[in-house]
């Protein structure tokens, strides 16, 4: 075998190649990092608000919503940086 054949390419990079993009990874039935994080946040919320109910604490049940709220924005947030699962429309870029 020639030395021309046995020599390899090294496989491009964005670096190299500003128009290569990163594809996203692929998660199946919304098992990513953004709705676990989101999911779990927003049921230690609904717990905290249920025994804010339950103990007729107002302040309990406001931190409930709170936190249900913080589970909103850390799912976009997480979302928006690639952690989730992409939409239809990315997909056909």
């Amino acid at each position: 075998m020639s030395d021309v054949a046995k020599r390899q390419t090294p496989p491009l990079s964005t670096l190299t190649e500003p128009t290569l993009t990163r594809e996203p990874r692929e998660y199946h039935h919304g098992r990513s990092p953004a709705s676990w994080v989101g999911s779990m946040t927003a049921l230690v919320g609904a717990l905290v608000g249920t025994i804010g109910f339950l103990g007729a604490w107002m302040g309990v049940i406001i931190a409930g919503f709170v936190i249900i709220g913080v589970a909103l924005i850390a799912t976009v947030l997480l979302r928006s940086m690639g952690y989730g699962q992409p939409s239809q429309t990315e997909g056909d870029k």
